[in-house]
């Protein structure tokens, strides 16, 4: 995977703490050439998933893989019992804390 974009968190459980990594892979042309395809990867500790999302284009693509991410993200912090951190603050998604803003018409 061609990483392009990479954040590192912190899962606090108990008084222990866990390093996160959350990888994004650079989107691709599929196999039929109709749709695009962007790999990513979380690992919390030793464990690693894998996966990529589908889009109609690499924008599409890439915005759906950020959006499962917090998905995976809040899902696998509940299942460990642990809250995220980054920067010594609570996390709560990539795309909340992003700096991006709607666009009102």
């Amino acid at each position: 995977m061609d990483v392009i974009a990479e954040r590192q968190l912190e899962l606090r459980i108990d008084g222990t703490s866990v390093n996160v990594t959350v990888k994004i892979g650079r989107p691709t042309p599929g196999e039929s050439g109709v749709d695009w395809i962007c790999p990513y990867e979380v690992h919390f500790g030793d464990t690693c998933r894998s996966m990529a999302m589908h889009g109609g284009d690499s924008m599409q693509a890439l915005h759906l893989t950020i959006a499962t991410l917090d998905a995976e993200l809040e899902r696998g912090a509940k299942r460990r019992a642990g809250t995220l951190y980054w920067f010594d603050e609570p996390f709560t998604s990539l795309l909340e804390n992003s700096g991006l803003q709607e666009r009102k018409s």
